[in-house]
């Protein structure tokens, strides 16, 4: 009986503290569980990452990074607890010239034990220090009770970059497309400095032959200063189309040497030259539109189009030769008459 007892207090014990336990975690917010991340850097994808770990594929400026983050809801399906309203937040801290990179989801539910993934795609700016930068994920929402649930992970980004990049950020033309006005068409470049050194001595060619164009320029230093203007090159050039130049798609080549010549940076913008006898014939054609009605004049032996003739109607048309006998017997017969009355005057004067 004494065994009995013992038994029946040991399980209730047991029970207690399984309860007391499940009641610690539900309060302490454990049930949101960030299960799951993974990192992909450029092309590599780097799986299953640890809180606290570094991303060991090293970005750079200008590569795209994907978050992929699974998270679970721990309550057992006995339980049955739905977490909802959970958001989930990707922030990589002070990366964009001090400020932070930040997305986050939509809002979603997760019912028990069970789990969802979101994505989280960065670019890293161009413009960004040689640095590691934090990485935080956190998942919020909120269970049945109104408990507030919350997960966290932390990892480190590190970004490497190149001792000695220069890179075209703009090129354009205005305009792009000429026709018969080919003079002063304006080239719009800037070219950044990338890399972790200063560039002294860059020089700059702007060319194509059909064109005749070939401009060269010397820049000054351009200094590895992220987000000052001393780490960038920006000009206007101006030059004119030869007129007679065939129309067609013309490629204008840049090319920047630095680094004592032993690197290269390069870009095309391309101009398109119409005929100029095409752009003329193309204004001169009316307008076409609502309300505008355009007239062309007819072709040369082409009569007038006919009136429609209902079906079934039968038409008739009177002989030239028919119509013009009338008219002459009808002009006999009145010469006669005339002659008649001219004739019966004389008579009756002579009576």
């Amino acid at each position: 009986m004494v065994k009995i007892k013992i038994r029946v207090l040991l399980s209730l014990m047991v029970f207690v503290i399984v309860i007391m336990l499940s009641n610690l975690a539900h309060a302490s917010g454990e049930n949101l569980q960030i299960s799951n991340v993974d990192v992909k850097v450029s092309s590599k994808t780097l799986r299953n990452m640890s809180n606290g770990e570094t991303i060991s594929e090293e970005a750079r400026p200008d590569y795209p990074v994907e978050f992929r983050v699974e998270v679970r809801n721990n309550f057992t399906r006995a339980q049955d607890f739905r977490i909802r309203d959970i958001t989930v937040k990707t922030i990589i801290e002070g990366i964009d010239n001090g400020e932070d990179l930040e997305i986050e989801s939509d809002r979603f539910d997760l019912r028990a034990d069970t789990e969802k993934r979101s994505f989280f795609d960065f670019i890293i700016p161009l413009e960004v220090r040689e640095d590691a930068y934090n990485v935080i994920i956190t998942a919020e929402g909120e269970d049945e009770d109104g408990t507030n649930e919350m997960a966290e992970m932390r990892l480190k980004l590190e970004v490497d970059k190149d001792n000695d990049m220069l890179k075209f950020i703009k090129t354009s033309l205005i305009p792009a497309e000429i026709s018969c006005n080919r003079k002063n068409v304006q080239l719009a470049i800037t070219l950044l400095n990338i890399g972790n050194h200063d560039e002294d001595g860059v020089s700059l060619q702007i060319s194509n032959e059909e064109l005749g164009l070939d401009i060269r320029d010397k820049i000054d230093t351009l200094f590895a200063r992220p987000n000052e203007p001393e780490s960038r090159f920006s000009k206007t050039y101006l030059f004119n189309v030869p007129g007679n130049l065939e129309a067609g798609n013309y490629p204008i080549t840049l090319r920047v040497l630095y680094n004592d010549d032993r690197n290269t940076a390069e870009g095309t913008v391309t101009l398109i030259v119409n005929s100029c006898a095409k752009a003329i014939a193309e204004s001169a054609r009316p307008e076409e539109g609502p309300g505008v009605e355009v007239i062309t004049p007819a072709e040369t032996g082409k009569t007038a189009a006919q009136p429609e003739i209902p079906a079934g109607t039968v038409v008739t048309q009177e002989s030239p030769l028919k119509r013009n006998i009338l008219v002459v017997g009808i002009v006999i017969v009145a010469a006669i008459i005339a002659g008649i009355v001219l004739v019966v005057s004389l008579f009756r004067r002579k009576g």
